[in-house]
């Protein structure tokens, strides 16, 4: 893949090009920051320098990996990892890699296999496979005495508006360039909501104090790199994306003086052995403008990949996540993205045989981007309960874009708390899942209580020839009664909208919708752009359409969609084809 090159300056200018008035300013962010940077250059590195071969030499380690399938690699992977200089290759050659403990990198390397199809490395402990970490603070433990970073908190004395990326603080002392820090606030009632229909999300954000534990009284925030220190002033990589609020006491946390910058795992497959019941695949935390690439992820039994603390501006893209031995709560997702995660790119992945696709969720995390993703065949524990495939689920996540995605439904819960300003832009979501039949909620947009100003423009929903009506008030049964919308309930209620609010701050306008075979206009303008994050159509688009759902234009035919190139990538992958990240069909 060529690597997009477009100057960090230049993006603000850039992205405010394609914006346009149907999706009103106030609910747009600089979405084209998310993603990978080096050197103020976007995209993800191409490494040249190769470090070792661990089959044939790891310098500074008497140990060899041997790739067989049955002698434990752990060790002789881990002492490759250790010995790479940053900014070098491990190489992983063909074979299959038994490991017993997770892989942890903590510098800015790469560990690249030879393909998906051709290096393997298979989990046999119920641990993460690997995982990238720097140092910082863990909040979980903060009750119980903590890291030093936690005494790292300043109250911001101004510039905390939107737009603004620089503040003011009393002592920045303690606070250089290059650490990871926190902007937060007190949950503002108006907007935030760490108590849902499952309960007070107490984990949902950080306490009121400076050394307290998560009880989600600052569920909103926003993680961002010190790019510059003026005497008590200091300047982020980016402008903020929220409005925060004095009276709410906005502060600045130092939550890491020493993140990985710029590690990668690009092209292998990653497995956990039957049998295991606990695990993830790839744990993202402490980590800025990291990657994953063209990765095949199976039998994972908790999160295939996991962002989360001090984590910003990381990329997953070109690659496969699939199946998992557990369905219930926690377990079996294709990416989750949280605690506070900012600027992230999920972009042109394949998802299949899930519990669920992308989730953004408990003390969320602004600015992600979920782009050009296929969703299928997933599974609620309870089977018959169709899950939304992408979605929000925890206080409180906001200004997160999903764009061009093919999925069976996307869903903004309320079960630990709120949302606001989600976008979901030019996405087909065909209210289908294939595989496990499902019988209750079937809808293709759910909008649960507490999920404020969001968006929904130019997508298609359904397929010619659906059951069922658009919307249906009062909502009758969540039993065998498909609907398209339905927006301000909790749960499974019936009846009439038990909060008002969500409806009368949703913009719903230029959709194709199934049930009345038309474009539902909800506006005068009826411009809609092509991106919201991206300049023109990516080279890996190939010769594909662009942009791909396009339902406002004289030649859409709902019967003759497009289709996108991780869609036709699955198509390969499950006809028993080696996958790869090209669009070029």
């Amino acid at each position: 893949m060529k690597r997009r090159i477009i100057l960090l300056a230049g993006l603000g200018i850039l992205v405010s090009s394609v914006h346009a008035a149907i999706v009103p300013v106030d609910r747009i962010v600089n979405w084209a920051r998310s993603g990978v940077f080096e050197n103020e250059v976007k995209g993800i590195p191409d490494r040249l320098k190769v470090f070792c071969n661990v089959k044939v030499n790891i310098p500074g380690s008497p140990l060899l990996a041997r790739g067989d399938g049955t002698r434990d690699d752990s060790e002789a992977l881990q002492a490759a990892i250790n010995a790479c200089p940053p900014g070098q290759v491990v190489h992983i050659p063909q074979g299959t890699y038994r490991i017993s403990q997770s892989l942890i990198i903590n510098k800015g390397i790469v560990v690249r296999g030879e393909g998906p199809a051709k290096t393997k490395i298979i989990q046999h402990a119920p641990s993460h496979v690997f995982i990238i970490q720097g140092t910082g603070t863990s909040f979980w433990y903060a009750a119980v005495g903590g890291h030093p970073e936690l005494g790292i908190v300043q109250s911001l004395r101004s510039g905390y508006s939107r737009g603004s990326d620089t503040v003011m603080i009393s002592d920045s002392s303690e606070y250089a360039e290059g650490d990871v820090v926190l902007l937060d606030q007190l949950n503002d009632p108006a907007l935030v909501n760490a108590n849902g229909t499952g309960g007070s999300c107490t984990w949902c954000g950080l306490g009121v104090g400076v050394n307290q534990d998560t009880d989600g009284s600052r569920a909103m925030g926003e993680t961002l790199i010190i790019k510059k220190k003026n005497g008590n002033t200091i300047t982020f990589h980016r402008p903020l994306n929220y409005n925060y609020k004095a009276q709410f006491q906005p502060r600045l946390i130092v939550l890491s003086h020493g993140p990985v910058k710029n590690a990668g795992i690009e092209d292998l497959y990653i497995a956990s052995a039957d049998g295991n019941r606990e695990g993830s695949g790839i744990v993202m935390s402490y980590c800025v403008h990291c990657w994953i690439r063209n990765v095949e992820s199976h039998n994972i039994p908790q999160k295939h990949v996991e962002i989360e603390w001090a984590t910003c501006g990381n990329e997953v893209r070109d690659s496969v996540f699939h199946h998992t031995p557990r369905f219930d709560a926690d377990h079996g997702y294709g990416i989750n993205i949280h605690n506070y995660s900012t600027d992230n790119l999920i972009e042109n992945n394949v998802f299949y045989r899930l519990h669920t696709g992308v989730v953004i969720g408990s003390a969320g995390g602004s600015g992600n981007v979920v782009a050009y993703n296929f969703v299928d065949n997933t599974q609620h524990w309870q089977p018959y309960w169709f899950l939304y495939q992408l979605g929000t689920h925890g206080a409180h996540t906001y200004m997160n874009l999903f764009e061009g995605n093919v999925c069976g439904k996307v869903g903004l819960d309320s079960y630990w708390g709120s949302g606001s300003h989600s976008v979901f832009f030019r996405n087909f979501i065909t209210r289908e899942n294939t595989g496990q039949p499902v019988t209750s909620d079937i809808n293709a947009v759910n909008i649960e209580v507490l999920n404020y100003y969001v968006t929904l423009v130019g997508n298609i929903l359904g397929k010619p020839g659906c059951r069922g009506p658009s919307e249906q008030i009062p909502f009758r049964d969540s039993h065998n009664n498909p609907v398209l919308w339905k927006v301000g309930y909790a749960g499974s209620m019936i009846g009439y909208p038990t909060d008002p609010k969500v409806g009368s701050t949703l913009i719903r306008t230029g959709n194709w919708e199934c049930a009345t075979n038309a474009v539902q206009w909800a506006s005068d303008d009826h411009h809609i752009p092509d991106s919201l994050y991206l300049p023109s159509k990516p080279a890996w688009f190939g010769a594909l359409a662009w942009p791909p759902f396009a339902p406002e234009r004289a030649d859409f035919d709902p019967k003759n969609l497009n289709k996108i190139p991780a869609q036709l990538r699955f198509d390969r992958w499950s006809q028993g084809s080696a996958h790869n990240g090209s669009g070029d069909d």
